[in-house]
Order: C-alpha cells, then sequence, then structure tokens
C-alpha cells in the first residue's frame, strides 16, 4: 500500500477517535476521603490506591473525566441522580446493582471492626456487638451490611469523624475497612485494635445509566483486577 494512502487512513483513524471522544460527554466521578484508597493530599489531588488504579484505566481507554472530593453521602447520591456521574470507591451490594453501571473491581476492601486499645477487648464476632455503641458512616455499605445483622449503628458524616468519636469515647467500637481504619487511626492519634474481620468486598466505580456501556465496557478492558485475599471471610 502506498506510503501516502497509509498516512491518510492514520489520520482518518486518528479523527474519527478524537470526533468519538468529543461527542461523549466529559464524566464526573466523586470520591470521598477514604485512604488508602481514595483521598486528598496536602497538594489538593486527589490521590489513593483505587484512584491510581481508575485514572490508569481512564488514560488508556481515552476517556475524559474530572474528580471531585465530597462527603459520601453526597458523592454517592449524585451520582445516583445525575447525568454522567459516577462515585467510587463503592461495594457493590444487591440493592444497588441495578442503580449503576459498574466497573471494577478497584481494590479489595477488608470489613473489620476496631475498639480503643486500651479497652483489652475479647470480641470476636458481630452478634456480640448488640450491647455496644457502634459507629460506621452516612451511606457506607459496611454499616449497611452490621446493621442489618441486627446491631445497632450510629451514624457520623465521615470516617474521619467516626474515628475521632472513637477516640474521644463517644462510641465503642467502629466498623470500617481495615487500612482506612489504621491509616485514620495513625492520622488522628488514636490506639487502636483490630478486633475481628467478618467480610472481604471488592469495590467498584459506580456510574448514573446515562453513562454509555461502550465507555463502561472501555475502561473494563482497561483496568488491572487486584488479586482476591488468600484468607476466607469469617461467618
Amino acid at each position: 500500500m502506498p506510503y501516502g494512502v497509509i498516512v491518510a487512513i492514520g489520520l482518518l483513524l486518528i479523527g474519527i477517535s478524537l470526533a468519538s471522544r468529543a461527542q461523549s460527554p466529559l464524566l464526573t466521578i466523586n470520591t470521598e476521603e477514604y485512604p488508602p484508597f481514595n483521598y486528598q493530599t496536602p497538594q489538593g489531588d486527589i490521590d489513593g490506591i483505587a484512584t491510581r488504579q481508575l485514572r490508569h484505566a481512564l488514560t488508556h481507554a481515552g476517556i475524559d473525566a474530572r474528580f471531585r472530593l465530597l462527603p459520601w453521602a453526597r458523592a454517592y447520591t449524585e451520582a445516583r441522580l445525575r447525568e454522567h456521574h459516577c462515585v467510587y470507591s463503592t461495594t457493590r451490594t444487591s440493592e444497588r446493582e441495578p442503580l449503576f453501571h459498574w466497573v471494577g473491581p478497584l481494590v479489595i476492601n477488608e470489613w473489620s471492626a476496631f475498639g480503643l486499645l486500651s479497652r483489652h477487648w475479647e470480641l470476636t464476632e458481630l452478634d456480640q456487638l448488640g450491647k455496644w455503641r457502634v459507629g460506621s458512616f452516612r451511606e457506607d455499605a459496611v454499616g449497611d451490611y452490621v446493621a442489618n445483622q441486627g446491631v445497632e449503628v450510629l451514624r457520623a458524616p465521615t470516617e474521619r469523624e467516626n474515628m475521632v468519636r472513637l477516640g474521644a469515647g463517644l462510641i465503642d467500637v467502629i466498623v470500617t475497612g481495615r487500612a482506612t481504619a489504621e491509616r485514620l487511626a495513625a492520622e488522628e492519634g488514636v490506639a487502636i485494635e483490630h478486633l475481628f474481620t467478618f467480610h472481604y468486598a471488592p469495590l467498584y466505580l459506580a456510574c448514573h445509566p446515562s453513562v454509555e456501556r461502550s465507555v463502561i465496557e472501555r475502561l473494563q478492558r482497561h483496568l488491572d483486577t487486584p488479586p482476591t485475599p488468600k484468607r476466607e471471610p469469617l461467618s
């Protein structure tokens, strides 16, 4: 094939690709402060393990997006109600399944219970939490799961505030992701004890149904799926 024809075909394909990107509305991707998966750096950038996974997939799929850090309840609600909005890192539950298009998993979250180290706990399972003040935060799947087991859960606006409440003695136990609890405890100077793990949950990007299936499929193709944990969840 003549060189000029090859160049023309190449330019045509680039033009088609650019036109396709221009026609796709800009994605707004909401997240929360949930280190080490997603958080804001001192420089104001949104970073974290899940964020890097997602940015990598967006870049290689040729998809433009803007990232926003919000309180979780707002981040989740906007993605559920507003077109071309997404939210991460989101637990994929049966209740949430029909509300979104899903990409992932981005990371695996270890759901655990924590108390203050000074209390010398001997708790090993969820059904022992009934007599304690158990904290979670609004619209959090971990708190929902525990509440569905019959445990009363007190909700804070954010996970960081939840950790502060634990340190102040306003609650006895928090239920959350293990990596997040350990990171926030270190930052807030709260000495915590890991009591037990009760579930492993993959975390996803959840997008409003207005986001085209072709966009979802391109992101999924370019996503590096994390390995499944070796340990089995406790019953």
